[in-house]
């Protein structure tokens, strides 16, 4: 039983490298992300990789106060993505009549 138990701490603890190696490429995709939206969606698994970590690392430490700092993350991840997104739709709203003008007189419909 005991070789199990080091055997599944091992898997964890590799987990946990790959997870750290996600975050890095997750970053490096947010500082060259061509748009507003591949930066957001990339914070947005960062974040979420770091609450995975830390439920990990709870039960590796067999601390549960870990898993509500994870759920308080998870939250403050949360309103942080929508509060961008908020503000960002508000700073450049676009008024969906514009996308696809209605034409004006039959001359412009028939072109």
């Amino acid at each position: 039983m005991e070789t199990i138990d080091a055997a599944y701490r091992v898997l964890l603890w590799v987990s946990v490298i790959f997870l750290c190696l996600l975050i890095l490429a997750f970053l490096i995709q947010a500082v060259l992300g061509p748009r507003f939206t591949d930066r957001v969606i990339s914070i947005n698994l960062v974040c979420t990789k770091g609450i995975i970590m830390i439920a990990i690392l709870s039960y590796l430490r067999q601390d549960s106060s870990l898993l509500d700092i994870a759920v308080v993350y998870s939250m403050i991840s949360f309103l942080f993505v929508v509060v961008l997104s908020k503000c960002y739709t508000s700073l450049h709203q676009i008024d969906p009549f514009e996308l696809n003008p209605a034409p004006k007189s039959k001359k412009e419909a028939a072109k």
